[in-house]
């Protein structure tokens, strides 16, 4: 594939978002013309473009193939999506949590009251963003 600045890593051109698991990608297979947005599939194990899901390595497209496509994204189904908001969530939570074993670990160290009960009141505060933040993917 020719290098293109849409490619998720610029030193792998024609290597997909995800591309360690097998999936649906959209290609336009005609960036300077009309653009042409088409449904490829990257099989993960060898690294490897094919027309159609049920194809394996030996169908894979060839370098001369590809040549000046650009790559769109990815084609995520719901639960994909889901599972990517929530592997977000979490490292946001995780932020949280340690805000608040940093704000705890201050104001117990701390002497006099004002700063602890502001300590504590960080402490308090980072909890419960980190539990807010992991519930926004509870269903109501």
């Amino acid at each position: 594939m020719t290098a293109s600045t849409n490619w998720p890593n610029l030193k792998q051109p024609g290597v997909p978002l995800f591309h360690e698991r097998d999936g649906k990608h959209v290609i336009d297979v005609d960036p300077e013309g009309a653009g042409n947005e088409l449904v490829y599939y990257w099989k993960a194990k060898h690294q490897v473009w094919v027309e159609y899901d049920y194809e394996g390595p030996d169908d894979a497209l060839e370098g001369y193939d590809l040549t000046g496509w650009a790559y769109v994204g990815p084609f995520l189904t719901h639960a994909q999506i889901a599972e990517l908001l929530a592997g977000e969530r979490e490292r946001c939570a995780k932020e949280c949590d340690a805000i608040a074993i940093e704000a705890a670990s201050t104001w117990k160290a701390a002497a006099y009251d004002s700063y602890n009960r502001a300590g504590e009141a960080a402490e308090e505060t980072a909890e419960i963003c980190a539990q807010k933040i992991r519930n926004l993917g509870a269903t109501p």
